[in-house]
Parts: structure tokens; sequence; C-alpha cells
């Protein structure tokens, strides 16, 4: 007889020792010690409510049902199997299916007649019943707690969490918070402002770049006049703010203004929109569109640049990075007729293939190793206590593994890129000089993801149509 153990506590209850994982395990084993039961196997969902179907274990138990691993399903009691009535009859339907019978070592009632299937459905509607219970409760003590200030989430940029969980203004950030509202009253977009913060020595909590987004979720935050927004409402004199309500609403009029206007359908013939790097700060030039009058017939002629704003932001005074767009053609051009790839860099391409293989075999060693701790802890074989701290351990170093993996997938050109990015080049020194403006700019953005440009001289002074560019680096998609 192969039993399947499954065991679920939720997070409110794993303080409850009368709920908790031991205390279900022990009561478990000792009942299938009385039936005679010596093969069974534990599922074990942890700090996992019983509304949530999507539960690892209950999954993988269900696996093995259908597999034909397991004859019986034994629980505590049926609330740790499911709170939800349609749940248990799909579940006890498939149990039916698969020849595996259920029992609770707590509740009394045969599934194969009748009168059993009718007494657990009725358990199972109280357990129900009790869980809508317990969800409104919870409700009603979040809506409490925001009235108060106590704050649930992780805290916006700018403020940090105290040990009450209200929210304290963290003196570093909120400077940077002040500089974002003071830009924007003084006309910056948001597009300009992340540039520009991006520029500066603060990051965001996440990550290294600003996005519009957040800086847009950030400004419309009431937490900036000491207010807090839950499920729909604010409540008002939470925390010390940076601004008043007035401020606030004012600053709020300022952003709304400039999204009052109707979209515009526009072509634009700027053929490295976003592509070109600045040579001095790294970061996109923005196009720009000028008028040139020739010396020789005074006709005026529109002509295409890019233009680092960042550095201008950075620096009012100085002289930023600038470049007519004929002149990164014939770089383009230059670079596109000498494209290689390097022994170099194709050893690198090796490495990183190497490296791959190394994470994605220790991975799958933790992952074994997590499963031998299951079984180890499952036959008492280690403590409750030594359990958590080998698999926080093991997760641990799992998500910095995964962390890797994705930094080197997406930094390296494997073999199949090698012969697209081959085939973009012949293709461009083939057709580049025949393209429209339309064409050539449809090109552009299709395969080149960015493009690094280096100032390798100025022929004649140091103004910007004096300077001869080169082509540093090409990024494909």
């Amino acid at each position: 007889m192969a039993v399947g153990i499954y065991i679920r506590v939720s997070t409110e209850e794993q303080a409850n020792e009368g709920y908790s994982i031991s205390a279900q395990r022990e009561r478990l084993k000792a009942f299938c010690t009385a039936q005679n039961w010596h093969d069974y196997k534990f599922y074990v969902d942890e700090g996992i409510s019983g509304r949530d179907t999507k539960r690892p274990q209950l999954k993988k138990m269900m696996e093995d049902i259908r597999a034909g691993h397991i004859n019986v399903l034994l629980v505590y009691r049926l609330d740790r199997l499911t709170r939800s009535v349609r749940d248990l009859h799909r579940i006890l339907d498939e149990l039916e299916k698969y020849s595996c019978t259920f029992r609770s070592a707590t509740e009394f009632y045969d599934t194969s007649t009748a009168m059993g299937k009718m007494f657990i459905t009725i358990i199972a509607a109280i357990a129900e019943w009790e869980s809508a219970n317990l969800g409104e409760r919870v409700t009603m003590g979040q809506v409490e707690k925001a009235r108060q200030g106590e704050w649930a989430a992780q805290p916006p940029y700018g403020f940090y969490k105290d040990e009450n969980h209200k929210l304290q203004i963290h003196e570093e950030e909120i400077k940077a918070v002040k500089i974002m509202v003071k830009r924007i009253r003084e006309g910056m977009s948001f597009r300009q402002l992340a540039l520009y913060m991006d520029s500066t020595k603060y990051k965001p909590k996440r990550g290294y770049k600003w996005h519009i987004r957040t800086l847009i979720n950030l400004m419309h935050n009431p937490v900036l006049y000491g207010a807090m927004y839950w499920k729909g409402k604010v409540y008002e004199n939470t925390h010390q703010g940076i601004m008043t309500k007035e401020e606030y609403d004012q600053l709020q009029k300022i952003i709304s203004s400039r999204q009052n206007y109707k979209s515009r359908n526009v072509t634009s013939h700027f053929v490295y929109q976003t592509k070109l790097i600045c040579p001095d700060c790294g970061n996109r030039c923005t196009s720009e569109r000028y008028t040139w009058k020739r010396k020789t017939d005074n006709v005026v002629e529109v002509r295409n640049s890019y233009r680092c704003q960042v550095c201008v932001l950075n620096d009012p005074t100085t002289t930023p990075f600038s470049v007519r767009e004929v002149k990164v053609d014939d770089a383009l051009i230059e670079y596109m007729s000498n494209f290689v790839i390097t022994p170099s860099e194709k050893n690198e391409i090796n490495v990183d293939n190497e490296q791959l293989l190394e994470i994605k075999n220790e991975l799958r060693k933790i992952e074994n190793q997590r499963e031998k701790y299951q079984r180890a802890w499952a036959n008492d074989l280690i403590t409750d206590d030594e359990f958590k701290v080998r698999m926080d351990e093991s997760r641990l170093r799992y998500d910095l593994l995964q962390k890797e993996l994705k930094s080197i997938e997406g930094e390296k050109y494997d073999v199949v890129d090698i012969e697209r990015y081959k085939e973009i080049a012949v293709s461009f020194n083939k057709n580049y000089i025949h393209l429209t403006q339309e064409e050539k700019r449809t090109f552009i953005q299709t395969f080149i993801e960015s493009i690094e440009v280096e100032i390798v001289e100025h022929t004649k002074g140091k103004g910007y149509r004096n300077q001869k560019i080169r082509i540093a680096d090409v990024r494909f998609y």
C-alpha cells in the first residue's frame, strides 16, 4: 500500500504548534503505523493558503497519483488539502479515476458511499466559508493598518520602514526626490528626467537606470505630502512628507497639463534615432533637425544631426557631443565594410558557453541537494531548524547562480548570432548606399540596437562640423 501524505500550513498557521509541519508529520506517521502502512511519502507545501490551487507539492502528488504510484491520499484534516468545494470535487474525481482512496487522520467518512461523499462536501463547504471569513477579517485588518500609517509593501523611493512599519524619510534618497520635483517644476519632461537622473549619483532601488514609468509613479504618489494610497482610498497624515497637499496638487496640475494633448502621427526620418551612444557620457543621443544655406547658390537644406542632451543637463556651459547624420553614414559604411569576428571574440564566445554549462550543472546539483534535504527532513534525519537553514542557504546560492546565468546569456554572442551578423554585414555593404532615407531608417531600427562612436580628430577647429568620427562598436539585436 503506497501512501501519499500531504501536509500544508499557511503563513498565519506556521506559528501555531497544532498546525505546524512537524506536528502534522508526527501525527500522520503514527496514523500510518496504526494502519500498518510502511510505504509512504511526504508532500509538503509550507506557507501557502488553502485557497491557492497552484501549490508545487500538491501538483507533484497529483502527478504521482496519475502515474499509479499512490494508492492512498492521507491528510491531517480535510482543510489541509483544500478549502474549496469545487476543487475538492475535482480532486475526488481524479482519485476515483486512478483508483486512489482518500483518508483523513482526524475525520471519519467513507468516500465510496453516497452518504460519505455528501458528508465530505458539507465539511468542505464549511471550510470554504471559514476561509472567506478569514479573508474578510484580514482585509479589515489591512484597512486599519493603512489608516494608522503602517506600510505593508516595499517602501517607495525616498522612504524606509521603521520597526513599527511606519514610513520615515530616507535622508539620502529624499535628496534625489527633491531634485526630481524641482526639475519637473522647471519644465523637464519625464524622458529628460530619466536621462538626467541616470547621470547623477542617485540610483533607483532596483537596477541601475531610471525608467520613465518609475518616475511617473513616484511623482503621482501621495506619500510625497504624507498620505498613503491603499485599495482605491487615500489615508491622510500617515507620515512626514516633503511638501504640503497644496504643493502636491500643483505638481499634479503641472504633470497633467503636459499630457492634455492629442497624439499625432509623425513620420520620423532620423536614421539613427535612439541608436548613437555619446562618447563622453555613455547616454543615447537625441535627434535634431537644422537648416543649412549653401554658400555656392544660397539653397537652404534641411539636415539631420544627433546631440547629447545629458551632457548639456549636467553642465550647461559645456559643448556637448554632436554629429551630422551624413558623417555617421560614412563612418558606419567604413565599419561594416571591415566587419569581422576576431579570434579573441570567438574565444570569448567559447568561454561564455563553458561558463553557462558550469552554471547549469551547478543549478541541477542544488536542485538535487534540495530534494535530499526534503527527504532527510521527512524521515527525521534533520531537525526543522536544520532543514530551514539548509533550504535557505541553497535557495540563496540558487538565486545568485540564476542571476549570473541571465547576465551571461544577455551578453554573449552564440555561433548562430555570428553567422547572422555576417549576413547583415554582407547585406549592408551591398545595398545600403542605394537605400532611401526611410529604407535606411528601417534597416538600422530593425537590426541594430546601439552604435558607439569615437571622435578621432578635429580637422580645423573644435566645432562638430570639423570633427571626424569612427564607429567603435555596433551591437545587433
